[in-house]
């Protein structure tokens, strides 16, 4: 004991050499553990950090599937706003996404989300950094990833994401661009604690060895881009991995294994963890960080349990936010993938989903229903209170369905209820309760609306065997309904006869004029004080497949495919060309009157085409009236009234065609430049034994000659209807009591015939 005591600092000195040998194996040991660690961490940083941007590249790969969905459910390419809507709405969902554009397979933008401001004329294949994955997105049905570049166009680092569209013959519609935020599309790698101030991520392209992606926490120069990885160095550290590991390079990128290897970084050499991301052909590379492993070390020599405990929990608090954050964006994907944006519904592709899974045995009604006259809510009080409108009938909707039912917006106005457990009378009473509910008034804002809805009805398996033959009857069925409006239809076998003689007669009206199978005739317009005489120019159609074929029944069809233009422009000029040959053959001044449908109207150089035409032919020593209808104004009072005052400058007059058929007569005679009132045949067919109907034609009439409108009355048959029409004072008759429809020389022959009827006839003004 004295001896200690004497001895005591030899004891202390040889304790703290002792110690110090332990201090020494300890921190040796401990190094080694944390120096192992930090390679173990890394490795399962560059397992989560692979799959996670794998996970968010396919994600965007969904996003552009999802608007080539939405664009393609149009249609042919066609209204700009509704797909930049689409885009924007995804741009809204993920605001990493900077814009997105849909281009055209030869490099021209066709139109892009409103964010993104494009130069004049832009085509992507003009830049160089785009050039080389367009066109290998033409070439690919997968998602592209384009070089990463400074763009100015986005004034921002751009790391653009293609994909084309193509149709069902392999063809290119489009292709859809998007270009991404990285440090919001990545951002978990920024806020994951385990990889604070200690790792940097490079993604590098392996096949130009150029930079796809920097995550890096410190500040770098966006040049870094431009940086192409030496072919030699690549070389190099793959040689070295090759004996290290006794493996192929081939065979770690195809085994996707995370390996230590020399970094391929710009600066001074070091090791670094690399993965081959096979699907993007991408290197991953986090660079070992010697200078964060020694304040590890320096950390650990303080409370080394402590920091290793933390680190772990880090570790854990950053896959859980990494799990969690992928959960969020999987689950909102779904959720947009399967519901329509606006009424919370199901959509269409949940619908093809859900009857794809079903049993063959199970028996159902699918139901077509589509909102009357929506478009005149939507026309007249704007598309906020249109939309508003629809999220009242789908909540209405909802509320008739059984849980078992499939409810889903299939487009626009138009729903769909796949409805369970009904036969055709309980379907029947379900589709009148949908009726009579949509029927009690709507109130939106200041608006009070009362609503109707048209509905088709198809069985399965009665009426198709899968879901799309289902739809489309169903639509034939709903079709039919449209015809009486707030009506209910079963689809019936000879709809489908309807819809293919429809077809058909689309097939063979496209080639009407190039075969020529359509000529006109012209039925005579008799003035009551024998000071005018006129014609109404009618097409017809004649063709070898279907035989005569009605106007009523061919125009229809012609302004539903947009063939109507092309045959408005014939019906034009062959009635200049015919109407020239009378005046001069016969010296009598005819008027002539042409139908004009509402597409012909509203066409941007219908007026310029107007007059060039009348030019062409001299017709301006002639009467023209241009009949209209009331259509025409549904869509755009003040622009036609305005196109309606440019033809009358021209001496050109208006004639409102089917008077009194339509919702709005009066108030139209009242805003617009009409000249002749032409009322519909329906009105003179009983109007000598109808005391209603004869009320009604002589208050037109009154109407009209207080208004100082000129009245044309079509469907004459009798003379006591024309004795009738003209104690009314009605001005003009047309009608077979005076001529059927005439063909030219039929019409040359009936004047020349006729001359002594016709001796009051002014000569024209013009």
């Amino acid at each position: 004991m004295d001896l200690v005591r004497k001895n005591i600092w030899t004891v202390f000195y040889l304790t703290a050499t002792i110690w110090l040998v332990f201090f020494g194996i300890s921190a040796s040991v401990t190094y080694q553990n944390i120096n192992n660690g930090y390679t173990a961490e890394q490795k399962k940083l560059m397992s989560l950090t692979a799959n996670s941007i794998q996970s968010t590249l396919h994600q965007y790969e969904v996003l552009l599937d999802l608007v080539a969905k939405e664009v393609i459910a149009y249609g042919e390419l066609g209204d700009k706003n509704t797909i930049q809507k689409v885009m924007d709405s995804v741009v809204e969902v993920d605001d990493s996404m900077l814009g997105v554009g849909l281009f055209l397979p030869h490099g021209d933008v066709y139109v892009a989300s409103s964010g993104v401001t494009l130069p004049k004329n832009f085509n992507i294949l003009s830049q160089p950094e785009n050039r080389d994955s367009f066109q290998q997105t033409l070439e690919s049905n997968k998602m592209v990833l384009g070089r990463t570049y400074r763009s100015e166009v986005l004034d921002s680092i751009a790391f653009p994401l293609r994909k084309s569209v193509i149709d069902l013959d392999g063809n290119v519609l489009f292709v859809l661009s998007t270009v991404v935020d990285i440090s919001k599309g990545f951002k978990f790698f920024f806020e994951g604690e385990s990889n604070q101030n200690n790792s940097n991520l490079y993604l590098y392209r392996g096949k130009d060895n150029y930079f796809q992606i920097v995550l890096s926490h410190d500040q770098l120069d966006p040049e870094i881009y431009n940086y192409q990885i030496p072919q030699t160095r690549l070389d190099q550290a793959f040689r070295s991995l090759e004996q290290k590991k006794g493996l192929t390079i081939e065979e770690i990128k195809a085994n996707e294994l995370e390996v230590i290897t020399s970094s391929v970084q710009p600066g001074p050499s070091s090791k670094a963890i690399s993965r081959y991301l096979s699907e993007y052909d991408l290197w991953a590379e986090v660079k070992f960080d010697d200078s964060y492993v020694m304040s590890l070390f320096l950390k650990e020599l303080q409370v080394l349990i402590g920091v290793y405990g933390s680190s772990l929990l880090l570790i854990y608090l950053l896959f859980r936010n990494v799990a969690n954050n992928e959960k969020r964006i999987k689950q909102a994907l779904e959720h947009q993938a399967n519901h329509d944006y606006l009424t919370a519904l199901h959509n269409r592709f949940y619908l093809d989903k859900q009857l794809a899974t079903m049993k063959k045995g199970d028996l159902y009604y699918l139901v077509f229903i589509d909102l009357d006259n929506f478009k005149a809510i939507n026309d007249g009080y704007g598309h906020e209170i249109g939309d508003q409108v629809l999220c009242l009938v789908a909540g209405r909707l909802k509320s008739l369905v059984s849980p078992q039912d499939v409810l889903v917006r299939y487009s626009g106005d138009e729903f769909i209820i796949v409805a369970f457990d009904k036969n055709e009378s309980g379907i029947n009473s379900f589709c009148k309760a949908v009726q009579n509910n949509l029927a009690e008034p709507a109130l939106i804002g200041d608006y009070r609306f009362v609503l109707s809805a048209s509905i088709g009805i198809a069985a399965f398996p009665d009426d198709g065997q899968d879901l799309d033959e289902l739809k489309r009857y169903a639509d034939l069925a709903m079709y039919e309904a449209k015809k009486t409006r707030n009506t209910i239809t079963f689809f019936r076998e000879d709809f489908k006869q309807a819809y293919k003689y429809r077809a058909q007669m689309e097939q063979e009206l496209k080639k009407a004029l190039l075969q020529n199978e359509m000529y006109m005739v012209y039925q005579p317009q008799i003035s009551r004080d024998g000071n005018s005489f006129g014609v109404e120019a009618l097409v017809r159609w004649e063709n070898e497949v279907l035989g005569f074929v009605p106007p009523d029944k061919f125009i229809a069809v012609a302004e539903a495919c947009g063939l109507m233009l092309p045959i408005g422009e014939f019906i034009i000029e062959q009635t200049f060309k015919d109407m020239k040959m009378i005046h001069q053959e016969t010296h009598i001044p005819v008027s002539v009157s042409i139908n004009i449908s509402v597409r012909q109207f509203q066409h941007d150089e219908f007026f310029d085409k107007l007059i060039e035409l009348i030019e062409k032919h001299s017709f301006i020593h002639l009467e023209l009236v241009l009949e209209v209808t009331e259509n025409l104004f549904i869509d755009d009072v003040i622009g036609i009234q305005q196109l309606m005052e440019k033809i009358r400058k021209k001496d050109i007059r208006i004639s409102l065609d089917d008077f009194g058929t339509g919702y709005s007569s009066l108030s139209l005679l009242n805003q617009l430049p009409i000249d002749e009132l032409k009322i519909d045949k329906s009105f003179v067919d009983d109007i000598t034994t109808n005391s209603n109907t004869l009320a009604m034609v002589e208050g037109i009439i009154a109407i009209a000659r207080r208004l100082n409108i000129t009245t044309v009355v079509e469907g004459v048959e009798t003379d006591e209807q024309k004795q009738l029409l003209a104690d009314l004072q009605c001005d003009i008759f047309q009608g077979y009591h005076f001529s059927k429809p005439l063909k030219v020389d039929d019409l040359k022959a009936f004047i020349l015939e006729n001359k002594d009827l016709l001796t009051g006839a002014k000569g024209s003004s013009l």
